[in-house]
């Protein structure tokens, strides 16, 4: 689905349904250097459960029209924007790494229609190293190895199933190579120059969720659990074995966090009855 925000197209995947209730939403936005497709593992499924699910590509990714923005309050009043335009009254919105900034700021600006927030892969601090900032300006090939080689835990790179490990390094590369001229290193700069999580936090009054993978190099567990004790309502789960890209190492897991979410804000009416359960640990902030 494509519509129009300040003259410039911005792409939603919508995991293929028409719901007949458009006035409730969850709301996927991604992290540096990706796109929508990132939630295809959630998209498809929480919209067979009838949740209108949106996942956007960020100006500047995926199907979006360019340029790609700056910094992460413009991220965030786009896609304030975006929830206007579709006259949706009340969201969930889910953020992952840079994304996560984005959505503390979207749920700080706008408490009436955000219900909740989920978290996944986040800090209190997203400093970036010099060496990859340059090499987002200047080699994205250089720039795409680095961050799948920090984003992925072990067991991705080893491949206890080596088809869908080399599946999610080939794909995060090329979608971080395929992206515009500019886009990636905007993003970067964005995280690293993004200072107001911990106070945007103590500002938020909605239900927050938290996802953090043992095995994340990016967004340590440590410094979810620093950015977690600064709101009021928060629920933070660390999942063994994972790493920075939750969704794609542990969709199962994810999809079912995420409709746990929505059924308590929304009261959702059908069950999950096809999961199983995995390693993992809740922590009460």
């Amino acid at each position: 689905m494509n519509i129009k925000i300040k003259g410039k197209n911005i792409n939603i995947r919508t995991g293929g349904y028409d719901l007949k209730n458009k006035n409730k939403a969850l709301l996927l936005i991604h992290g540096a250097g990706m796109d929508g497709s990132i939630w295809q593992l959630q998209t498809r499924y929480l919209a067979s459960k009838g949740i209108r699910t949106l996942a956007v590509d960020l100006p500047g990714h995926g199907f979006s029209d360019s340029p790609s923005l700056k910094t992460i309050e413009q991220m965030s009043d786009r896609c304030l924007q975006l929830l206007n335009y579709l006259k949706i009254k009340s969201a969930v919105i889910v953020g992952h790494s840079m994304g996560s900034f984005i959505t503390l700021e979207m749920a700080k600006k706008e408490n009436k229609i955000i219900k909740a927030i989920s978290l996944l892969g986040t800090s209190h601090i997203m400093p970036v190293h010099p060496d990859l900032i340059t090499a987002s300006e200047n080699d994205l090939v250089m720039a795409s190895s680095l961050m799948v080689d920090w984003s992925l835990s072990k067991k991705q790179h080893i491949g206890d199933h080596p088809a869908p490990g080399y599946w999610m390094i080939g794909s995060s590369i090329r979608l971080i190579q395929n992206s515009p001229k500019g886009t990636l290193a905007n993003d970067l700069k964005a995280c690293n120059n993004y200072k107001n999580a911990s106070d945007s936090a103590k500002n938020i009054s909605q239900k927050v969720q938290i996802i953090s993978g043992a095995e994340d190099k990016m967004t340590p567990q440590k410094n979810a659990i620093t950015l977690a004790e600064n709101f009021d309502n928060v629920n933070l789960r660390v999942i063994q074995g994972t790493g920075h890209m939750l969704m794609i190492e542990k969709p199962t897991i994810i999809t079912k966090e995420l409709y746990k979410l929505m059924k308590k804000v929304f009261l959702v009416a059908s069950e999950f009855n096809c999961f199983s359960s995995t390693s993992s640990s809740t922590v009460a902030i």
